[in-house]
């Protein structure tokens, strides 16, 4: 039995809302063990009304924060550079127009190499240059999703935008993806996971009776068929079968979280300066 204080061990024979299982499919992680958290309506589930089940993958937190969670950070990270150049170029008296048509290497050669030797610029000259450096380096890392160590190297490098991200994930507070702590997995393990919200897939009804039963490696390999996602044996998965079983109330946030991604309602707002003089009469307009 699982001690995690969100999970339930499985049942036997049971799919439903909530059922988490094993070799699932996500977009963005395809060489890494996924999880798949049942979503279907645990009425639709019980009286076998839908053909088909849909699930959101799930992802360790390792891994998460090596893809999806390090695209996060670094967009901010350059964010932060890019502040921080601008400022540069007008202490420097030079147009913020630069940094979309020179490289940084052209720019800092151009205006920046020949204030090195000025005590007055000393220090902001290393400044500037270092700030160059992780702009471009976290640029090139920001694509290149297949770089896992040179990404972690780099992530760890500049602290202060994971830290930030990794918090807005903890108070689940971060659009699109939602903490799953201490979650059970396939060899029984229990592991910090992040739910995928905003990626939606589906299995059909036949195949979750089989899965809730086990689906191995071996036995899908004689089934395998194009355009079949899921299950994926990946990593070293090699069963394809319900872990575990997300708890209430941790289920129904989660079905909040995920309807509020997708239901909101933008309206225009409200122009402050007509609803002040409407108090007019109160002479408060």
């Amino acid at each position: 039995m699982t001690k995690s204080l969100m999970f339930d061990a499985p049942r036997e024979g049971e799919f439903t809302q909530g059922s988490v299982f094993s070799c699932a499919y996500a977009e963005d992680y395809p060489e890494v063990s996924v999880y798949g958290l049942v979503i279907t309506a645990r009425c639709d589930a019980a009286q076998d009304k839908t053909p088909i089940f849909s699930y959101i993958p799930t992802v360790s937190l390792h891994d998460w924060m090596l893809c999806d969670g390090g695209n996060i950070a670094m967009d901010r990270l350059n964010a932060d550079c890019q502040g921080n150049l601008r400022k540069a170029l007008k202490d420097a008296e030079l147009s913020e127009s630069l940094l979309e048509t020179k490289t940084m290497d052209e720019i800092y050669d151009s205006h920046f190499k020949e204030r090195e030797g000025d005590k007055t610029w000393r220090a902001r000259c290393v400044k500037i240059r270092t700030t160059m450096d992780t702009y471009v380096r976290t640029k090139e890392l920001r694509t290149a999703r297949d770089m896992r160590e040179e990404r972690r190297i780099h992530l760890a490098a500049n602290p202060a935008p994971v830290d930030a991200v990794v918090k807005e994930l903890s108070g689940n507070r971060l659009s699109g993806f939602y903490l799953l702590r201490d979650m059970p997995t396939l060899n029984g393990d229990e592991l910090n996971f992040v739910a995928l919200l905003r990626e939606i897939h589906h299995m059909p009804t036949k195949l979750t009776r089989d899965i809730v039963v086990g689906v191995s490696k071996e036995s899908w390999a004689g089934r395998d068929k194009d355009g079949v996602r899921c299950p994926r044996f990946a990593a070293t998965d090699d069963l394809a079968a319900p872990v575990a079983k997300l708890k209430s109330p941790w289920i129904e946030h989660v079905m909040q979280s995920f309807t509020m991604l997708f239901a909101r309602i933008g309206v225009v707002d409200n122009d402050f300066s007509t609803v002040k003089r409407s108090l007019s009469p109160l002479g408060l307009g």
